[in-house]
């Protein structure tokens, strides 16, 4: 008989990484997400997908967001429709994705223009900061490349 690719008998599953379970703390609220192994969730996680082993700590709310492998959201900061790459660390209270969705990024407004913020590989998020829609936070960039108010901006590139 002929291959058939397309069959719901032959599903494809991909390994899962060497994680242990998933760890859901006594306060944590997981809603419509899905959350890979070796995650940590002491917090709320909603309408979101959290790769291997991220860590949500108590207090934060990470909502409509992506978030790659082995990141770090520091206690109460708040993610909203943001796309967080692999080993950013989110600085306890920091807010992202707030503000008016209808600017669009300065650099790529062909790209971010839906509300959708963008935070790069090995990012730091500096504790407290504000970042807006639209935002792109490059790969690699620390408090240091942030200004001194730590507030970026709806529509702006740190």
């Amino acid at each position: 008989p002929a291959l058939n690719l397309y069959t719901d008998n032959w599903p494809i599953h991909t390994k899962s990484e060497e994680k242990p379970p998933v760890k859901v703390g006594p306060q944590a609220k997981i809603v419509n997400s899905m959350v890979s192994n070796g995650c940590i969730v002491r917090g709320l996680v909603v309408n979101s997908v959290l790769s291997p082993g991220v860590y949500v700590s108590p207090g934060a709310v990470v909502q409509d967001s992506v978030v790659m492998n082995d990141t770090w959201i520091g206690p109460g900061a708040r993610l909203d429709k943001v796309v967080v790459d692999k080993k950013v660390v989110v600085g306890a209270g920091a807010v992202v994705g707030t503000g008016n969705q209808e600017v669009v990024n300065e650099q790529m407004p062909d790209r971010l223009f839906a509300g959708i913020t963008v935070i790069g590989k090995h990012a730091y998020i500096p504790d407290g900061a504000q970042i807006g829609r639209n935002v792109l936070i490059n790969s690699g960039r620390d408090e240091a490349d942030f200004p001194p108010d730590k507030v970026v901006a709806d529509g702006k590139t740190v």
